[in-house]
């Protein structure tokens, strides 16, 4: 008997079957109602298929963020160290009655006596606190011409100091003023910066203690100064109205943060300073005096005291600076006949020793000049300097 076999029950699936949410044909069909109604799918399969860019723009995005940051992190120090570099930032007040406090007396060393007579000439000569070499050979010098230390002399000299921020010398500058009686200090910290506090405080205190003073002089203590030839000068001169000096024109403020004379655009924004006299020494009649210190009080502070005093405040006041040859801002050949000559008042960066040299053989009465020609060292001139600003 032949024995049929049996079949394989699993060896093959059951046929699929099919719901009517599943059916192929119909799932086709909703795919596609789904694509046209949002057609954006297709922007966002583009997306996706480029995704793998991203990285590149993001280098980029953070290169660029690194590289401006670190321009950021180079700018910022630079900025507050210009402002730092001329002790006047941007937000630091400029107004001249903070500092000077006009009602106030503000000498430490007052030094009234100076003026104790009626005086023709007071020379102030503006000296740093440790200048005492400097300050003593201008007492060896030309401080002891015979016009100034005869007894009957309408004329003096004085120095006017600030205060250092340690005071380390504070017991050396009070034995001094003791000694030669001559010491004017005030109390402001005794910088470069602050030379335009330091003139007008000599402004001040010129009003206050030498009202009836006919000129005075301000000097630095590196500039030789023929007294005989400035009162010789003076008595040629008007006694009102006088600002004269060495004139300077049409000069541009420096942009160059590490330069002396930098002077950044906030403190002044114009191209060109209004006609001024070198601080190596100028001399004004009393009434200027008065008329500048009162224009200071009015003006905004500018830490280039010559540019200030002489330019500015001599602006605003309606006075107008005279150029004269005798005053300079530069060095002359140390020659004695020249030195000695009527057609010189002043010699600017003339160091101690250069003064302690040249002052004896200035003095020798065995000196002769009769063939001298001073003319021919007369000092070079700006033409600009023709012309009023």
């Amino acid at each position: 008997m032949h024995t049929v076999p049996k079949p394989e029950l699993n060896k093959y699936p059951p046929p699929a079957t099919f719901t009517d949410s599943s059916h192929p044909v119909k799932v086709m069909r909703r795919v596609h109602r789904l694509y046209k109604a949002c057609p954006s799918l297709s922007h966002i399969t583009h997306t996706v298929l480029h995704c793998d860019h991203r990285p590149q723009y993001l280098q980029w995005f953070l290169a660029c963020f690194v590289f401006l940051l670190f321009l950021l992190i180079l700018y910022v120090p630079a900025y507050y160290q210009d402002q730092v570099h001329i002790g006047w930032s941007v937000n630091t007040s400029r107004d001249l009655r903070l500092y000077v406090l006009p009602e106030n007396l503000t000498a430490i060393i007052p030094q009234p006596d100076i003026c104790s007579k009626k005086l023709f000439l007071l020379i102030v000569v503006c000296s740093a606190v440790g200048n005492f070499e400097a300050r003593a050979a201008i007492r060896q010098t030309w401080a002891s011409a015979p016009i100034v230390t005869e007894k009957a002399s309408a004329i003096r000299v004085a120095f006017l100091l600030g205060v250092l921020k340690h005071n380390t010398l504070q017991e050396q500058v009070e034995k001094e003023s003791v000694l030669h009686k001559d010491i004017i200090q005030e109390d402001f910290l005794d910088t470069y910066y602050n030379l335009t506090l330091k003139t007008v405080m000599l402004l001040k205190w010129t009003i206050k203690n030498c009202p009836f003073v006919h000129y005075i002089m301000k000097a630095d203590d590196n500039t030789f100064i023929n007294i005989e030839s400035l009162v010789h000068l003076l008595h040629s001169k008007g006694t009102t109205g006088l600002l004269m000096g060495d004139l300077i024109c049409g000069a541009h403020p420096v942009s160059d943060s590490h330069r002396k004379m930098y002077a950044p655009s906030y403190m002044y924004p114009r191209r060109v300073y209004p006609n001024y006299l070198s601080g190596a020494g100028y001399v004004m009649s009393n009434d200027v005096v008065k008329q500048l210190y009162t224009a200071a009080l009015q003006t905004q502070l500018f830490h280039l005291e010559d540019v200030y005093v002489t330019g500015l405040c001599s602006k605003a006041a309606g006075i107008r600076p005279r150029d004269h040859p005798a005053f300079t801002y530069r060095r002359r050949k140390i020659i004695p006949c020249l030195l000695r000559d009527h057609s010189v008042v002043t010699s600017h960066h003339m160091e101690s020793a250069h003064l302690l040299e040249i002052w004896p053989r200035i003095q020798d009465p065995n000196l002769d000049c009769s063939n001298f020609n001073a003319s021919q060292y007369a000092k070079y001139k700006n033409k600009k300097c023709n012309v009023q600003l």
